[in-house]
């Protein structure tokens, strides 16, 4: 959109021309009207397309300001919007929900220092490791929790200092 307006200016820019050019060609035209009788028709002519060209330079500039307030309009809607999500984000980012059981989870590993899959399957008596290991990788897309590959094992650890500014909420037990 922002493309067209932009296209749409040039043309009224080319359009409406250097208003000089009017002013000079009225001066030699009083002129000529002076010396020459003959020529007054073509002078009328000429008056007329002048004036025609006045008013159509008038209408354009009326179109290049309205263009230009559509435009300001424009990019003061989308940065109002851009404002409004990043506070929307930044509050959300700060409050981060988890469940009891994610809780859990996190205390096992603030307590080890850092556990794997294996290591929280034990500790809450899950059957497989799918679940434990699951459990892990919602909690490191969520951002609370690092995550190291050593060999064919995943660790997980939490630090504290990259979630300082979270608020873990846990449901009540």
């Amino acid at each position: 959109m922002e493309t067209e307006i932009q296209g749409m200016k040039a043309q009224i820019a080319r359009l409406a021309g250097p208003a000089s050019k009017n002013e000079s060609m009225e001066a030699l035209l009083s002129e000529k009207a002076k010396s020459d009788e003959i020529g007054s028709n073509l002078l009328s002519l000429f008056k007329y397309m002048m004036d025609e060209n006045r008013k159509t330079n008038m209408v354009l500039k009326g179109m290049h300001d309205k263009l230009d307030r559509m435009e300001s309009e424009l990019h003061a809607d989308s940065g109002q919007e851009d404002q409004r999500d990043l506070k929307e984000n930044k509050r959300f980012a700060k409050e981060q929900p988890v469940s009891g059981l994610d809780a859990k989870i996190m205390q096992i590993i603030q307590i080890s220092g850092m556990s794997c899959a294996d290591d929280i399957k034990k500790q809450m008596s899950y059957r497989g490791r799918n679940a434990a290991s699951a459990r892990l990788n919602r909690l490191y897309k969520l951002g609370l929790l690092e995550r190291y590959q050593l060999g064919h094992k995943v660790y997980y650890k939490y630090d504290a200092g990259k979630t300082a500014d979270t608020l873990i909420v846990s449901p009540p037990q």
